[in-house]
């Protein structure tokens, strides 16, 4: 609350202090980092069919440069080939730059990128990330069209196209391969469409992107990861269409998609071609499809791709058994961990309260249990675990059910409150741990659970249909245990009844991969953790020389000793199969990343671990955290190299409440980075005014101040902390800056009110209804705080 502070004026030493509040820390509303004056304003009104772009001045230029997302996806067997193509086009009459931020799936290896324009192709290479960057650079300042690609989580990249000429249009075109999944029968491939709104923590230390948050010293790419978000009840100008080829294999039994409505088209008994009903679909929210096969039990199998005079490439799928399930259930302690966070009010808080009632209600007699709830800070239900009583067990139903959705999502405290009480010798220690994954500091969580789980499982929910699944993945590998995702269409107690199957028993444990008579290299995964679902093993790696040999899985079952044998003959060439070539790469570079993923998350990776990535991703032409794709035309199009820079704005994901995330202003009114960087004004705007801060902290005057005109803001209240901090930095700086604020007035907004605004300085981003949002240079707050209409004046 402001208080404590008389203003005799408005003067650019609050706007200072106002532009200080928003660099220094990032406003909190209900519990997720507000956009702070950090990118490009992406929209101007709430109003209106479209979606405007705007330039990094904050001009409006017009529609947004995205038109349209193809997705085409060809699946053989349990490997697919994805091609993604962003078109982009200038309507602009001047040429510009188009940055957008955009998910793919987090598991597939990214081995080609190409951009076409009119009759022109031109293929993009992998290049280490910094000389992509200079060259990029260097084609953008020469005035030839030019795309790099880089990749900020292994499911968040950055397109960027440089010198797109007014009128054209141009096609970037990218390529992935992944495995995909199975389980219990249904196999399912999904396909990401938007990058939910981050919690960021820590202190702001600049800005290296385009996107509504700092960096900061916990994640210090933050800006690379929020990309502006499309207001309420406004498109973010793009749609997308979406076809998968699909050949089982084997006669296909069943096949649903989960959230988007489809057409399908039968082939033969075993191929299906699957189109998005709405060719103009809002991507808002993830793909997901499934299906089963008429087969009894997926059968183990080999794959090997060897190239003329290289080493050969093989990759093993192993099914393991059906569980067995024991004839009484051994003691266990069961950890429930729920995210409140603002991201997760409404649906996906309910949602995941539903499923932890279930498995309250589930807990067998001899268990153990704790419930740990987080956002800003860690609660924790009682002060150790307890048995399960009755008292117990309601209390802990109490708890669940008043659980409100509020605050930041302080991830990595939680996980240490769950680490921090050992584990008990005579039971095993399952963790269920619920969220939707929107956070920026993915590999420092992910870093913590493997280190500090001990012998503990870790089990994830991802609620939601638009999760992180590259943390909620990396979690269930890193903690032992496995992941489910609850979407917002399915029975939350569905997925708790498959959450105590499989804890109930492991498929199989001590699992371990024995190789006879082959000799094989850079095996990936290295360790294998316990299975506790009935899903395949898949396991990549090397050869050097063709033979016959054997692959044995061994493990224990129920107890008892279980074997699989797998036959194999490697061949001394194999033209087929090309794609298990960058699987292998993918694989062994996610192996060397987690190694030091701290690190990785504060941009300090192991030297020699680096070394090693960008030599596997420059052989195998592979996106990394180290590599980009880098495609440049050799022709000049825009000669100077004159451009303005437009950031593609994306859709809000479906399911998270917009105002628990970004209060009443969304992130469509973060602003540009060049506000933040560029001076405004002098220092000899304030010598037309004088400031009084009460309490006697300081008073400066000026001989030219009208005593007459003092505007709504000489009965804000401000703090006397505030007031100090204000008079110091001018002092210190004696620079203004632009900044962004809500104006509340007495009167609905109208045309005229308006212009009178705009005439004040201020540029509108947001029209409510008694209240504005908009830019402002502090100096020229005291015209905006002169009008009648004018009730109130704070930072957005």
């Amino acid at each position: 609350m402001w208080n404590d502070l008389d203003v005799v004026g408005a003067h650019s030493v609050l706007a200072l202090l106002l532009l200080l509040a928003i660099v220094l820390r990032p406003a909190v509303v209900a519990g997720t980092t507000v956009p702070p004056d950090s990118s490009p304003r992406a929209v101007e009104r709430l109003a209106g069919p479209g979606l405007d772009a705007v330039g990094p001045d904050g001009e409006r230029l017009g529609p947004c440069p995205l038109e349209h997302t193809a997705v085409g996806a060809e699946i053989a067997g349990f490997v697919t080939r994805v091609r993604v193509t962003h078109t982009f086009s200038n309507p602009f009459a001047e040429p510009i730059e188009a940055v957008y931020t955009f998910p793919l799936s987090s598991d597939g290896a990214v081995d080609a990128m190409s951009i076409r324009t009119g009759d022109r192709t031109i293929r993009g290479q992998v290049r280490r990330r910094e000389e992509a960057r200079e060259l990029y650079e260097g084609a953008r300042r020469e005035g030839r069209l030019a795309a790099l690609l880089d990749e900020e989580r292994p499911n968040v990249f950055t397109q960027r196209i440089a010198n797109l000429m007014p009128g054209d249009s141009v096609d970037v075109e990218i390529e992935y391969v992944e495995s995909l999944d199975y389980a219990d029968g249904r196999f399912e491939f999904s396909f990401p469409m938007v990058v939910g709104p981050r919690f960021v923590p820590g202190e702001p230390t600049g800005s290296s992107g385009t996107g509504w948050a700092p960096d900061t010293d916990r994640v210090p790419d933050a800006s690379r990861l929020t990309p502006p978000v499309a207001a309420e009840g406004v498109r973010a100008g793009h749609d997308v269409s979406l076809t998968v080829e699909l050949s089982a294999g084997l006669p296909l039994s069943s096949l649903r998609s989960r959230l988007h409505e489809i057409e399908v088209e039968e082939v033969d008994a075993t191929r299906r071609i699957v189109r998005l009903r709405r060719q103009d679909e809002i991507p808002n929210r993830d793909f997901v499809l499934q299906w089963t096969v008429a087969a009894e039990e997926l059968s183990s199998g080999v794959l090997v791709h060897r190239p003329v005079e290289e080493p050969g490439f093989v990759t093993f799928l192993f099914v393991p058994p059906e569980r067995v399930r024991p004839e009484a259930a051994a003691p266990r302690e069961i950890v429930f961990v729920v995210d409140r966070s603002g991201s997760q009010a409404g649906r996906p808080l309910e949602h995941a309260k539903t499923a932890m009632l279930h498995a309250i209600d589930r807990l067998g007699p001899r268990d153990t249990f704790q419930v740990i709830s987080f956002s800003n800070e860690v609660e924790k239900l009682f002060d150790r675990p307890r048995s399960v009583t009755p008292e117990t067990r309601e209390r802990a139903r109490t708890y669940v059910r008043g659980l409100q959705a509020n605050g930041g999502t302080m991830m990595a405290e939680a996980v240490r409150e769950v680490c921090a009480e050992p584990a008990p010798e005579n039971r095993l220690r399952i963790v269920s741990f619920m969220t939707d994954g929107y956070v920026g500091n993915d590999h420092a969580v992910i870093d913590l659970v493997g280190k500090l789980r001990g012998k503990s499982r870790w089990f994830p929910f991802g609620t939601g249909n638009a999760t992180n699944r590259y943390l909620l993945d990396h979690i269930a590998r890193e903690g032992g245990g496995e992941v489910e995702y609850v979407l917002l269409d399915e029975d939350p107690r569905e997925a708790a009844e498959r959450f105590y199957e499989r804890i109930a028993a492991p498929v199989l444990t001590d699992v371990r991969l024995d190789f006879e008579g082959l000799v094989l290299t850079d095996v990936v995964p290295r360790r294998i953790p316990d299975l506790w679902a009935h899903k395949p093993l898949v396991v990549h790696a090397r050869y050097q020389s063709g033979g016959a040999g054997r692959v044995v899985l061994r493990g224990f079952r129920a107890g008892r000793p279980w074997e699989r044998t797998l036959d194999v003959d490697l061949p001394d060439r194999a033209a087929e199969n090309r794609p298990i070539a960058s699987m292998w790469a993918r694989a062994r570079v996610d192996g060397l990343l987690a190694r030091d993923l701290r690190g990785l998350q504060q941009q300090s990776f192991a030297p020699e671990l680096r070394a090693e990535v960008e030599r596997i991703a420059l052989a195998h032409q592979l996106l990394t955290p180290f590599t980009s794709f880098l495609a440049v035309e050799e022709r000049v199009v825009n000669e100077g190299g004159r451009l303005r820079t437009v950031t593609v704005p994306v859709e809000l994901a479906d399911g998270v409440d917009r105002s628990a995330v970004f209060g009443d202003v969304s992130a469509t009114v973060a602003l540009s980075p060049a506000g933040l960087a560029a001076p405004g004004g002098s220092v000899r705007a304030f010598a037309a005014r004088k400031v009084r801060v009460l309490g006697g902290i300081a008073e400066e005057s000026a001989v030219d101040h009208d005593e007459t005109k003092r505007g709504p803001l000489v009965d804000a209240p401000v703090s006397e902390k505030l007031g100090a901090l204000v008079v110091s930095e001018l002092e210190r700086t004696g620079v203004d800056h632009e900044i962004t604020v809500r104006v509340t007035l007495s009167t609905g907004v109208g045309p005229e009110l308006e212009r009178e605004l705009e005439a004040a300085g201020l540029r509108l981003v947001v029209v409510l209804d008694r209240a504005v949002v908009g830019s402002i240079r502090g100096v020229d707050l005291d015209e905006l705080v002169e009008i009648a209409q004018v009730e109130r004046v704070d930072l957005a």
